[in-house]
């Protein structure tokens, strides 16, 4: 065969059509576009000394480098000018962006501003607390020997100065027991009399064998902390740099640590005889504790599922969140304040049965009209405001879910009032990063504008707090739009749509009418989770394709009241299906959707349901894209992190100090709500994305369910991306994941 033939009609030279290629290429070219925008992790702004209306922020993002292949965390610095009567702040100034993939957290000292510590790991065994003066380094402390990885999540990771600004509190790995080494030679005292006795306890690395300890089963926390050793509070000296682990109470794991004066306060994760995966999930055992700072003297305040707590700036007691112990993994918040010097706990917050028709004092606190309760997976590390200029009035402000949107409260607790400070109608999603003074510093986002900076004052009007918000930067000005759709119930969907066809949407919507747009029905996971109107990365890069997409919260989502949460226990195999069936059809009989050409994107749980639907309710969905499903309940409560969530959700009981055995009983009930029995129903296409370290959704029931649906002649394919979790988010698996999600709609949706 000549040369020329490779070169000829549509082909290249490997054999590929030129069309397939151009079109993989704009795939992965969307996903850039859709998936590049940076998400701010955390940032602080002061005003500077002298100019009340020059505001200093310094930020960090997370951001895909596509050229290295890797995620990337990104130090920024910017001055502001803020104007009463403008609505956008002003850019004065901006620093050059620099790598801050090292830096696990930094704080500022409270005693003076000009002092920073920092925590940073510089390879897998080096790691260093640095103390920065004046924006110079001061000091460099190695701590590689006295512990293990840092602690830099939002479940254990907190990083704490004193009160008196000389010691840092964080959370880092216990330190890795010794391994065998060498003995080295000894004289012969075979003739010595033996002291003690030979079943006495080792400790340490002795007699050229391994400390005892080092083997024995000390399980991790599950999904996201795969490997890690189990956390311990660091207290470092910083005038000595002496570091010291503190040894945790019996049976408990700490983090999220805040200082008083004379002790630390700490979240204190509870497990008996095993630990059960923590990330995602608010209805753990857990304990707010206090101990000396030498680990001594250790108590409890408050038991229940609390965690995030936060000391007051009067130092006179905390606040934290509570949820229902067990049950559903995530719910309907308390927040709950302890005062230090009564050792009470008072609520301030109750958990919200369904929302407040008006304006209304529950407990002793006004709640807004609207009001659904808090729903917040923690706190911000940095959330108090000071307003008006007096000490006494101490105003929490954080960040919830309200129905479909992503708002921001205050919490007055001298007036114990609770105030909406953003749009609770879908306009807009917002969130704190965190606050210092009167100042608040957020992000916000809508379908159509990946996240952008905020800056907020805190004002005293006619006696209530109020935010006064200005934007950084203006939004950009995007072709996309988006509405919410309420249905029967608690029922209520994001629904993002490009308003005509375009050049991007050319290979999958080119009829000017809405009737014709692809629809994809992308469940949330959870089941207890949310859409909301913020930016979707997912979503925005099917729109920018042509589809419309349609963001379902069904009953048993966050932000609706607690009793559609618990609306869901006990139902998960039918109300969420039948809810997301009426949502989809609603799109159809509003005609912006095309019947004939609707698919199904869904992950976790919602890729579970999406495996129902294909043998539930075959011929409604041309193709359905799911991402580490749940197939069999029963194999899934065998192997998961999160056992107990599979008896919860069918409303079955589960103790965490004696999870039960996996009768036959139960499996049958499991069994009956699972997909894996539906698999001789299914003649839709169906593609399975697999994370092979998945902990939340083990792979091997996948992997069966696909060897099954193989051998009933069903249209499937799996996909298995390796070293990659639950979340299928290295940059490698978000890309193919996305490329091949677009490829297979567009083979399903032209046959």
């Amino acid at each position: 065969m000549s040369s020329s033939t490779f070169a000829s009609g549509s082909s290249n030279s490997s054999g590929n059509s030129k069309a397939s290629v151009d079109f993989a290429r704009f795939a992965r070219e969307t996903f850039e576009k859709t998936y590049g925008a940076p998400t701010y992790v955390a940032a602080e702004a002061r005003r500077s000394q002298g100019q009340d209306k020059v505001i200093s922020i310094e930020y960090t993002t997370s951001q895909r480098d596509f050229a290295r292949d890797s995620k990337r965390k990104v130090a920024g610095h910017m001055v502001l000018g803020i104007d009463d009567d403008s609505t956008t702040a002003t850019v004065l100034a901006k620093g050059v962006p620099a790598d801050a993939g090292s830096v696990s957290m930094s704080l500022r000292s409270p005693v003076d501003s000009s002092v920073v510590a920092v925590l940073r790991t510089a390879s897998k065994t080096e790691r260093f607390v640095e103390i920065w003066h004046d924006g110079a380094l001061a000091k460099s402390i190695d701590v590689s020997s006295v512990h293990g990885e840092f602690y830099g999540d939002s479940t254990f990771g907190k990083l704490a100065w004193s009160v008196n600004g000389k010691s840092i509190v964080y959370a880092a790995e216990k330190p890795e027991y010794d391994k065998a080494r060498p003995e080295p030679a000894t004289p012969d005292n075979s003739g010595e009399e033996i002291a003690g006795d030979i079943t006495d306890d080792i400790i340490g690395g002795v007699a050229g064998i391994a400390d005892p300890r080092r083997y024995e089963v000390e399980s991790d926390w599950g999904e996201t902390f795969d490997g890690k050793r189990p956390p311990a509070l660091v207290v470092l000296d910083v005038s000595s740099g002496a570091a010291r682990v503190l040894a945790a109470p019996d049976g408990v794991s700490p983090g999220q640590a805040q200082c008083l004066e004379e002790c630390i306060v700490f979240t204190g994760y509870k497990y008996a005889v095993r630990k059960h995966g923590i990330v995602y999930c608010q209805n753990r055992p857990t304990g707010i504790y206090t101990c000396d700072f030498d680990g001594g003297n250790v108590k409890c305040l408050h038991s229940g599922s609390v965690r995030s707590p936060r000391v007051t700036p009067s130092g006179k007691g905390l606040v934290f969140l509570s949820t229902t112990p067990g049950g559903p993994h995530a719910s309907t918040s308390e927040l709950i304040y302890y005062d230090l010097a009564d050792e009470s706990a008072t609520i301030l917050v109750p958990i919200i049965a369904t929302p407040l028709t008006k304006q209304q004092t529950v407990g002793g606190t006004q709640l807004p009209a609207g009001f659904v309760g808090i729903y917040a997976d923690q706190l911000p590390g940095e959330p108090w405001l000071r307003v008006g200029g007096d000490p006494a009035r101490e105003v929490l402000v954080f960040s919830s879910t309200w129905r479909s949107a992503s708002v921001v409260l205050t919490l007055d607790l001298l007036q114990r009032e609770l105030a909406l400070q953003t749009a609770a109608d879908g306009t807009v999603g917002s969130n704190v990063l965190g606050a210092n003074g009167d100042i608040v510093i957020g992000k916000c986002s809508t379908p159509a504008q990946p996240e952008m900076l905020v800056v907020g004052e805190a004002v005293c009007k006619a006696g209530s707090v109020s935010i006064q918000w200005q934007s950084i930067g203006k939004p950009s000005k995007g072709s996309v739009q988006w509405q919410v759709l309420r249905g029967e119930g608690q029922l209520e969907s994001v629904f993002v749509y490009p308003p005509a066809p375009g050049h991007d949407t050319r290979f999958f919507w080119t009829d000017d009418s809405a009737a014709a747009r692809p629809l994809a029905v992308v469940p949330h996971g959870g089941p207890h989770s949310t859409y909301t109107t913020e930016y979707n990365a997912l979503a925005a890069g099917l729109v920018q394709l042509g589809f419309g997409v349609l963001l379902v919260n069904f009953t048993g989502s966050l932000g609706f009241g607690q009793d559609a949460v618990l609306a869901q226990i006990g139902k998960m195999d039918t109300l969420s299906i039948d809810e997301i069936q009426a949502a989809a059809s609603d799109v159809h009989a509003r005609g912006e959707g095309d019947i004939k050409r609707t698919v199904y994107v869904g992950g976790s749980y919602s890729g579970y349901t999406g495996a129902l639907l294909a043998g539930m309710a075959p011929g409604f969905y041309r193709a359905l894209a799911l991402r580490n499903p749940v197939i069999s309940i029963g194999e899934n409560a065998a192997m998961s992190d999160i056992p107990d969530w599979n008896y919860a959700e069918l409303g079955l009981e589960y103790a965490f100090d004696a999870p039960p055995e996996l009768t036959p009983a139960a499996f049958t009930a499991m069994w009956r709500a699972s997909p894996a029995r539906l698999v001789d129903k299914v003649s839709d296409p169906l593609l399975l994305l697999v994370g092979a370290n998945d902990r939340r959704v083990p792979p091997p029931q996948t992997l069966s369910y696909f060897a099954r649906l193989k051998a009933a002649g069903a249209p499937a394919q799996c996909k298995v991306y390796p070293s990659v979790g639950h979340p299928l988010d290295s940059m490698e698996a978000e890309r193919d994941s996305f490329v091949s999600i677009v490829r297979f709609f567009a083979a399903a949706l032209k046959k």
